[in-house]
């Protein structure tokens, strides 16, 4: 039986990733691509964790995960599966379509989105800082929405076209490489703890440029609400 169309697309596209100049915005195209994508996130993901859970039946002893300390409130599961995925494809991926509006946008919408929480903290602790802050942020989100305006009908610029191939990867590593904070502790060792990560970002950064960050977006909430189940399942 023949792998579906999008695996194979998928598998192309690892071989030599290639931007278009701009994604395709068709929802309905999108959801066919996302659905098998995410069918073969979960299959990577059960292979990866079989894997975890084979070592440790071997007697290997695999390093503490925060989320194990972390209180499983309903805003934190909500942050966990709406707001992290969200801010995290802002980040790493938001920028990966190489057009300029969302090159000059991605940076603005980071600083918009810290300068916002920090405001909010500083409210909370009664800061005369909290004015200021939020009106820095209004000012990053207004220039972030104007640079979008602007660029809106721009295509991905040449150079980042060219190289596109290192930006892919890089993006990757740099999501895969961030997790290695959820471990208590350090080290070479931890990197095949990450491996899962990777994978998921090599599936969000296709997602991204062929058919928009809200596809990456959808695929990254069904994969860390699955992930929250597990842990809720393990936990009960």
């Amino acid at each position: 039986m023949p792998a579906p169309a999008s695996w194979r697309a998928w598998s192309a596209f690892l071989r030599s990733p290639a931007l278009p100049d701009r994604a395709d915005p068709g929802l309905a195209r999108g959801l066919k691509a996302l659905l098998p994508l995410f069918a073969l996130d979960l299959a990577i993901m059960a292979v990866l964790l079989g894997s975890i859970g084979l070592a440790l039946q071997l007697g290997f002893e695999m390093p503490e995960h925060l989320l194990g300390e972390i209180d499983l409130t309903p805003g934190m599961i909500g942050f966990i599966v709406i707001g992290a995925p969200i801010g995290e494809e802002i980040l790493f991926r938001g920028w990966l379509s190489g057009r300029p509006g969302h090159l000059i946008a991605t940076p603005l919408t980071i600083v918009a989105l810290l300068t916002f929480l920090g405001a909010g903290a500083a409210f909370n602790a009664g800061s005369g800082s909290a004015l200021p802050l939020l009106g820095a942020g209004a000012l990053a989100a207004m220039l972030a929405i104007l640079a979008l305006a602007v660029f809106r009908k721009r295509p991905a610029v040449a150079w980042f076209q060219r190289r596109f191939g290192w930006f892919f990867w890089g993006s990757a590593i740099a999501f895969a490489a961030i997790h290695l904070s959820n471990f208590a502790a350090g080290g070479a060792a931890l990197l095949p703890m990450i491996l899962p990560q990777f994978a998921l970002a090599l599936l969000l950064g296709y997602l991204r440029v062929k058919h928009g960050l809200w596809s990456s977006v959808l695929l990254h909430m069904l994969h860390n609400s699955l992930f929250i189940s597990l842990v809720l399942a393990g936990a009960g």
